[in-house]
């Protein structure tokens, strides 16, 4: 599991705790089960892209806020498939 997979689940965690949801409220209200959302928070699992849109509108985030370490990995792995060079800077910006 990549770096950025594990930083997800403590994004998702932390998003819910600052709303102030409990795990069973912020399932319910995205319509999956607490233990699917445990899953993600626990990194055991990766949400898909629309269960973290829901999840961006419920915690009132991008959704980059939530999985940008995820877009990072994906660019240096495309970018060392590649040969070029990473630089932090060009990973943040927009594709």
């Amino acid at each position: 599991m990549s770096q950025g997979h594990k930083k997800i689940g403590y994004r998702l965690r932390r998003h819910r705790h600052l709303n102030g949801y409990t795990i069973r409220e912020a399932a319910g209200m995205v319509g999956i089960g607490p233990t699917r959302l445990s899953q993600w928070e626990r990194n055991m699992r990766k949400p898909s892209i629309e269960n973290l849109i829901k999840l961006a509108v419920l915690y009132r985030v991008l959704v980059d806020e939530l999985c940008l370490d995820m877009r990072q990995v994906a660019v240096r792995n495309l970018q060392k498939r590649n040969g070029q060079s990473v630089r932090n800077q060009e990973l943040n910006k927009p594709p």
